[in-house]
């Protein structure tokens, strides 16, 4: 019966272990997931928290989830902070990944940069949110291209998106796998 027991609670903490590393996506609960790797210190991506907890108010009633992976690390209490900071609603999921397992899966290579799946995990659309910066510090008074909104509505429609692919302009992930040297900001 010991040995039964011990088992369990093994198990149990072997379960619970896993879920609070965050090594895999979150469960799927609608069709299409948002991926945002942030970062709590970039200046890119605090410009950015308003226009990212509009598109989860947006899209929560299609039951688009929106998790937030922050490959520098994230503490709970750095995690509090930044939600209070920036007003980030609970329907934002915020997981660490510091080992980098999300960021290394879809190359990500720096933040904020996004990243639409389907239920499959397949990527829809990668890259900025829209074209509001346009280099690193350089940003337009006025966003003209909302790429990720448009590969949204043309998922949702059944549609492939007009554009699946933008490079992303933000503050560089230190130590993914992607060869730093080919990524321009051009």
């Amino acid at each position: 019966m010991r040995v039964i027991a011990f088992i369990f609670i093994f198990l149990v903490s072997f379960v619970l272990k896993a879920q609070h590393d965050h090594h895999d996506m979150p469960a799927l609960r609608g069709p299409y997931k948002i991926i945002i790797f942030m970062a709590v210190d970039c200046p890119i991506t605090q410009k950015y928290m308003a226009t990212i907890r509009d598109l989860a108010q947006k899209y929560q009633s299609q039951q688009i989830s929106v998790v937030g992976y922050f490959p520098a690390g994230l503490s709970k209490k750095g995690a509090k902070e930044f939600r209070q900071e920036y007003q980030v609603p609970e329907i934002i999921q915020f997981i660490n990944d510091k080992k980098h397992i999300m960021t290394n899966k879809y190359n990500a290579t720096v933040t904020p940069e996004v990243v639409l799946v389907d239920k499959n995990q397949r990527v829809i659309y990668q890259g900025s949110i829209d074209n509001w910066f346009f280099e690193l510090g350089r940003y337009r008074l006025e966003v003209t291209e909302n790429y990720l909104i448009d590969a949204i509505e043309a998922s949702l429609k059944g549609d492939q998106p007009s554009i699946k692919k933008t490079e992303a302009i933000g503050c560089f992930i230190q130590g993914t796998t992607v060869n730093k040297t080919e990524h321009n900001h051009h």
